[in-house]
């Protein structure tokens, strides 16, 4: 007859002498929230080139021939020589990167104050047990 029984080990990371988490969390913290501020000061130079695109275009007698079209360019935009503004999917596909790179950034901010707080991590693994048969293992005769 074959049994089969599973069982959920716990593996502990850590302990009295070694805080192993703790020490990845505080760094962790550290790198999101340094990657944190850097994505957010993007997010608001993104939105200052926006606003920057929009006057360029509004106004094109004011700055050299071309420079509006490269300068978007560059941001990552295509603009038409006849469009005189920035259209709304032009606007959000400028400002949603770094916006989801701010949220991405304070997800990790929040994984690694996690970890920090936690000070321990266990891993459930599952193991599964196979057990042959149920009769006794005979004994080796001596000779």
């Amino acid at each position: 007859m074959i049994w089969k029984v599973r069982r959920i080990m716990f593996f502990r990371i850590g302990g009295k002498n070694l805080h192993l988490p703790k020490l990845i969390g505080a760094f962790l913290v550290v790198a999101s929230l340094l990657m944190f501020f850097n994505a957010g000061a993007l997010m608001f130079e993104s939105w200052d080139n926006v606003k920057f695109l929009n006057k360029c275009l509004q106004d094109p007698n004011a700055f050299p021939q071309g420079f509006c079209q490269q300068s978007a360019y560059y941001a990552g935009v295509f603009v038409r020589p006849d469009q005189d503004s920035l259209g709304v999917k032009q606007t959000w596909s400028l400002l949603l990167e770094p916006i989801a790179s701010l949220f991405l950034w304070l997800i990790g901010l929040l994984v690694g104050a996690m970890l920090y707080l936690s000070g321990k991590i266990i891993l459930p693994i599952e193991e599964a047990e196979r057990i042959i048969s149920e009769r006794p293992l005979r004994r080796k005769k001596k000779r």
